[in-house]
């Protein structure tokens, strides 16, 4: 046997919601349960995953459930356009800080379901990382292609390209797309941003600077690399919709802005 793990979802009624779900795209695999009561339990799939109904569950009015989907996906701006209108739409397409597009649906149950793909800066990032010259040229043509291929896209993938060795085949072919290098800092004015920084709320973050560059590094997670907008304004490397904004106040930093869209966090200088 495969080891693996299924989720197994309590609902009140298994065969509305095994309807509803045949009905956007899921595949039924098994049904049990139709003596008596009906329908108690039901194993169905997409793609290669599958999860089950079981009965009992209660009906719950909740914005959000204790419990969601996530489904790893092919052509999501298709699969979005196909349910739209049969749905409960609580988030269309749109492209996610970690590489990813996503859009999010609501089920009959209440239940969140997420259809995800890795969106066109995250294949073009991921290449770069495997140094794979075939995959950056084949994402390069899909962000083209999806309108995708931004400026800061281009200029992140171009720094990722440059800080690893034997880019150097991949650099150019960014470049030849339109990336540019961020502005070079001098290393003094840097040097200032250097330091521990935290939030009323706890968070911690450490600025470092190696090599002329920046790096930020939370609190318990890895270092990230941060590329410069100009002297105060950076933002990381692989991530997207974040900025970091510092606060200089007569020659000294004082503390950041941390924006992530809408979410903002103001972290001060230990």
């Amino acid at each position: 046997m495969i080891e693996r793990v299924t989720p197994m979802i309590h609902v009140p009624d298994v065969a509305a919601t095994v309807e509803w779900y045949r009905n956007i795209g899921f595949t039924v695999d098994a049904t049990y349960g139709h003596d008596g009561e009906g329908m108690s339990f039901a194993v169905l799939s997409f793609g290669s995953t599958q999860f089950m109904f079981n009965q009992g569950g209660r009906p719950n009015k909740r914005e959000r459930r204790e419990v969601d989907l996530y489904v790893y996906a092919n052509n999501i701006d298709d699969i979005y356009e196909r349910l739209k209108d049969r749905t409960d739409v609580i988030d269309g397409p749109h492209d996610t800080f970690y590489g990813a597009r996503e859009f999010i649906i609501r089920d009959c149950n209440r239940f969140w379901i997420t259809f995800g793909q890795t969106s066109s800066f995250g294949m073009l990032m991921n290449a770069v990382q495997e140094r794979d010259y075939e995959a950056v040229r084949a994402a390069l043509e899909v962000a083209t292609k999806s309108g995708g291929l931004t400026s800061q896209r281009l200029t992140n993938a171009l720094v990722a390209a440059t800080t690893s060795d034997n880019n150097d085949q991949i650099a150019e072919l960014l470049k030849q797309a339109g990336a540019v290098m961020p502005p070079e800092l001098d290393e003094e004015r840097l040097q200032r941003h250097v330091g521990e920084y935290k939030s009323d709320n706890g968070m911690e973050v450490e600025i470092l600077l190696e090599g002329g560059k920046l790096f930020a590094v939370p609190a318990g997670d890895s270092r990230i690399n941060l590329v410069a907008e100009d002297e105060t304004t950076f933002r990381p490397t692989y991530l997207e919709g974040i900025s970091i904004t510092f606060s200089v106040d007569d020659g000294k930093t004082t503390g950041f802005v941390f924006q992530q869209e809408e979410h903002t966090i103001e972290l001060k200088r230990v």
